[in-house]
């Protein structure tokens, strides 16, 4: 793990969803009829922690047939090549990602070449992929990167379905003038950022799914997650924390 990271113990949000990655390298696991989907696999650092996690929670990491990557950054991806080796899982990328995770983008640092991978199935938008008895629905929502995919399903609490939405790319690391003059971007992914966020707010989102622990009150809502009522579904932060990173980047483009 690396220094600036740190553990977090595996937690449930719905009767088949689960955070199982660390404070800073996003994983979810996503338990469907057709096996283990995992959703963003971390930093390569963390892989063991991956394993460990899905052990404790009782399932077999050997059992992790699909992995799908909201977005290509390292810490979204690293520890995908090691298991597809161990697993065979298929890979799933938004499209205009795919050069940037095989490590041929000219904007791909070395340490990301050195734990690229050829993904399997490329998302476009509009995409609709069932796995087992879950139906993902895919938006192509760019702006933290090009090809960053938000994704909508129907999950289950206490046996109930709810509709349930991530955002698939919400930093704003790679909006500020410094990520655009080190990395020769065009300051134009500000724009695509605020058309992305304009393009899902109004989804009906019941079930809130973080990209990083921090969009969706993670790490507050675990702590309480022996309540009559799953606090994932009581605060609701989709609207709201959509339209406070869209503010926030228009700021940006008024500066």
């Amino acid at each position: 793990m690396l220094p600036t990271d740190q553990p977090i113990k595996p937690f449930k949000i719905t009767d088949e969803y689960y955070y199982i990655g660390s404070n800073h390298g996003p994983a979810n696991l996503l338990v469907t009829s057709d096996g283990l989907v995992l959703i963003d696999t971390s930093y390569p650092e963390n892989l063991d922690m991956l394993l460990d996690n899905i052990r404790s929670l009782g399932f077999d990491p050997m059992d992790i047939k699909h992995i799908i990557h909201s977005h290509g950054h390292l810490d979204h991806y690293g520890s995908t090549p090691a298991l597809v080796k161990m697993t065979g899982a298929k890979t799933y990328l938004g499209a205009p990602d795919a050069d940037y995770v095989m490590g041929i983008d000219s904007h791909c640092t070395e340490r990301a070449r050195a734990f690229a991978f050829t993904p399997d199935v490329l998302i476009n938008d509009g995409d609709v992929i069932k796995f087992g008895d879950t139906e993902i629905r895919f938006v192509s929502t760019p702006g933290h990167t090009y090809g960053v995919i938000s994704m909508f399903m129907t999950l289950h609490v206490g046996g109930k379905p709810y509709l349930a939405g991530m955002f698939g790319g919400a930093g704003l690391n790679t909006m500020s003038d410094e990520f655009f003059e080190t990395r020769d971007y065009p300051k134009t992914m500000r724009n695509l950022y605020v058309e992305s966020v304009n393009k899902i707010i109004d989804e009906p989102v019941e079930i809130h799914l973080g990209n990083h622990l921090g969009d969706n009150k993670a790490k507050i809502k675990m702590k309480h997650l022996d309540n009559e009522v799953n606090p994932f579904l009581a605060d609701n932060t989709w609207r709201s924390f959509l339209e406070a990173r869209r503010d926030a980047v228009i700021d940006l483009m008024k500066q």
